[in-house]
């Protein structure tokens, strides 16, 4: 049923069937990994090929083969790829080993975009994630990112505004743990509150780095940021400290938190009325800072191998998977399908199924990814460890910070 609603949704471009589909002597093959989305956009290429005559091949492996196998295809340059999928994580070193077709002129080419694909449309922090030295090298596709989740009629009852500041949540997340619950956390070791940690610093304006590009985890608001988690994890719902994201969903869709930070990945879940408790009773808001709104931008993007035979005509397919229209009808078939694309987060039939859109639109106006330097998995596998400790034993924010600036420091 999703399948053939995507088919309906999909209305770019018309043919006259009458006189039998175009053609085309082109045939592009795309890689990306296999899943669900991988489904969905399978129904999007099959209408690219009735639309344009334009065959494509549809290479979509396990995501834990994909990288490996579109390294070892673009570094053959046997122009096996066309288009393929890539995170922010990835284009960094595919872009220093050469595999990357820059996209700058592309991008401002009507006659390879459409003449309403609208470039400005495109969150700025999407552009910039797939930049690499002032150059474009990836079309933003699709993002997830955390967010604050809140039963509104908790917060009504409580007497309480939507927090955006963190001393808003301090104070609501106090308010419902005397009350005898508190806010789910996913504070346990691992990636969430590195995540998390990651968001606070851009909202209040600073980052894990300083501005020469070293690591810096010394200065006063890294160790505020680090200190306002410790404050928190003292109203947490009771074992939540030791909670990942699909742990604080959970007691978010049974109704056993009133609020909590989750990822945009599980809201689904909490708005399907056959499964959740809550479903059309929760808010959603960015992440609470101490300067301005920010977001976690983990993401997926177009890109265009650099030995790929059929450059523009790539950049065509890309261009039109990325469109407005095609962007919708993704996410009208799956809501947890987030678009980079402004437009769609104000789109009043979208919002219905997913009410989180204008909350990511904002957190996104700031958006940052996770460091993605060479040693960065090592730094934030050391630093989500320290972490742990300062919400778990209570270890001293500032002396954590010490011990991981040392131990990391000199890698970058």
């Amino acid at each position: 049923m999703a399948l053939t609603g995507l088919t309906a949704c999909s209305t770019g471009g018309s043919t006259d069937n009458s006189s039998g589909p175009p053609q085309s002597n082109v045939t592009l093959t795309v890689s990306r990994w296999s899943g669900p989305q991988a489904d969905e956009q399978k129904v999007l290429l099959d209408q690219y090929t009735k639309e344009t005559g334009v065959k494509i091949q549809f290479d979509a492996i396990d995501y834990a083969q994909l990288q490996q196998k579109q390294t070892l295809n673009m570094s053959t340059k046997t122009g096996g790829y066309d288009l393929i999928y890539v995170p922010e994580g990835w284009v960094g070193s595919y872009v220093k080993s050469g595999y990357l077709t820059k996209l700058d002129d592309m991008v401002k080419d009507a006659t390879l975009t459409g003449a309403n694909w609208d470039y400005a449309d495109i969150q700025q922090s999407g552009i910039d994630t797939y930049t690499v030295d002032g150059s474009l090298y990836g079309l933003p596709y699709f993002v997830q990112t955390p967010l604050l989740v809140y039963d509104k009629d908790a917060l009504k009852t409580a007497g309480l505004a939507v927090p955006k500041t963190w001393a808003d949540i301090l104070k609501a997340a106090k308010y419902f743990k005397d009350q005898g619950t508190g806010i789910a956390l996913p504070f346990r070791q691992g990636t969430a509150i590195g995540n998390l940690m990651a968001v606070l610093l851009a909202g209040d304006s600073t980052s894990f780095f300083d501005k020469s590009g070293k690591l810096d985890l010394t200065n006063s608001k890294v160790v505020d940021t680090v200190q306002f988690i410790q404050d928190l994890s003292k109203y947490g719902l009771e074992g939540s400290n030791g909670w990942h994201w699909d742990e604080v969903n959970k007691a978010l869709q049974f109704a056993q938190a009133p609020m909590g930070f989750t990822t945009s990945g599980l809201f689904s879940a909490l708005e399907d009325p056959s499964a959740s408790q809550v479903a059309g009773k929760l808010g959603y808001a960015p992440i609470p800072y101490a300067d301005k709104a920010a977001g976690l931008i983990q993401s997926w993007s177009w890109a265009i191998p650099a030995d790929s035979k059929n450059q523009q005509e790539a950049f065509k397919l890309g261009a039109w998977l990325t469109s407005k229209e095609q962007q919708k009808a993704m996410a009208t078939v799956d809501p947890g399908f987030i678009s980079f694309r402004q437009s769609l987060a104000d789109d009043k039939a979208l919002v219905a199924n997913a009410p989180w859109l204008p909350a990511i639109k904002e957190a996104l106006s700031n958006g940052v990814t996770l460091p993605l330097q060479p040693a960065a998995t090592e730094f934030m596998t050391a630093l989500d460890a320290g972490l742990s400790g300062v919400v778990t034993n209570g270890d001293d924010p500032k002396t954590m910070l010490q011990t991981v600036q040392a131990s990391e420091g000199s890698k970058f």
